[in-house]
C-alpha cells in the first residue's frame, strides 16, 4: 500500500456548511438509488434467511480472479461478466477516493490517474487494510455500490448453477419495473401460462405491485420533505438577523 494516498483524511470536525453540502450529497445518492423499483416473484419450496453482509459481499467480490473462476469451470461469458463486477468495485472505490464531496476523499489522489490509486483493501490484510477498509465500508455510497453489484452476483451465481443438469432451477415468473418517467415494463415466462397456479400467482405479483408502489411514492415524498427542510434551514429563526 502507498502510504502517501492513506485514506484517513477526515479527522477533523465537520463544519456545520461542510456537514450539510454531505447531508445533501448523501440525498443525492439515495435519490439516484430510488428512481426505479422492481418487483420479481418467484415460487419457492422455502424462504432464505439470507440478509446483506457488508463484509461478505465484499469478501465475495474481491476474490473473484480469472484463476479462481477457471477453478470452478466457469464459462467464459460468466467469467467476462464475474471479472467485470470487480473491475465496478475497484473503480467505485477510485471515485471516492477523487471525489471531493466523499468522505474517502484524497486530494493526493485526485490528481493521480487509476494505475497510481491504490487497490481495494484485502479483507484479510493487515491491520492497517482492516482499517482502511472499514472505513471504506462505512462509506454510504460504497455501500449502495456494493448491494447492487452483490445482488448481480446472487443472479450470475444462479445462472452459473444452471449450468449444472443435477441442480433444479428457481424461476422468476413474473417481472415489473416501474420508471420515474412512467415507464413500466412487464415480464412474464412461458412457465407462468402453464402453471396449476396461474392466476394466484399473476394476483399476488399485481398485489405485490400495489404495495411496492406505495411504498416507493412513501420514500420519494420522504426524500423531498428532507432536502427542502435542509434548504430551508438557513431561513430559520435561529438565522434571521435580529431587529
Amino acid at each position: 500500500m502507498n502510504p502517501v494516498l492513506s485514506t484517513a483524511q477526515h479527522s477533523h470536525k465537520l463544519q456545520p456548511l461542510e456537514a450539510t453540502q454531505r447531508f445533501i450529497q448523501g440525498l443525492k445518492q439515495i435519490c439516484f438509488d430510488a428512481v426505479s423499483f422492481e418487483v420479481d416473484t418467484m415460487v419457492v419450496a422455502a424462504i432464505s434467511g439470507q440478509r446483506f453482509i457488508p463484509q461478505e459481499v465484499y469478501g465475495e467480490l474481491y476474490d473473484l480472479d480469472q484463476d479462481s473462476l477457471e477453478r470452478q469451470h466457469c464459462p467464459p461469458g460468466l467469467s467476462a461478466a464475474y471479472l467485470d463486477l470487480r473491475k465496478q468495485l475497484t473503480q467505485q472505490y477510485h471515485r471516492l477516493l477523487q471525489d471531493p464531496d466523499s468522505l474517502l476523499y484524497d486530494p493526493i489522489g485526485a490528481v493521480c490517474d487509476s494505475l497510481s490509486l491504490p487497490p481495494l483493501p484485502r479483507p484479510a490484510g493487515d491491520a492497517s487494510e482492516i482499517q482502511r477498509l472499514q472505513h471504506l465500508l462505512g462509506d454510504r455510497q460504497f455501500l449502495c455500490c456494493l448491494r447492487t453489484l452483490g445482488e448481480i452476483k446472487m443472479s450470475l451465481d444462479q445462472q452459473q448453477r444452471h449450468t449444472d443438469a443435477t441442480t433444479e432451477s428457481t424461476p422468476i415468473y413474473a417481472k415489473t419495473v416501474l420508471q420515474l418517467d412512467g415507464t413500466i415494463t412487464n415480464t412474464y415466462t412461458e412457465a407462468l401460462l402453464s402453471h396449476p397456479h396461474c392466476p394466484l400467482i399473476l394476483q399476488t405479483h399485481q398485489y405485490n405491485i400495489q404495495a411496492s408502489e406505495q411504498q416507493w411514492h412513501s420514500i420519494l415524498n420522504f426524500l423531498i420533505s428532507l432536502l427542502q427542510g435542509t434548504m430551508q434551514r438557513p431561513l430559520t429563526s435561529k438565522n434571521k438577523p435580529r431587529s
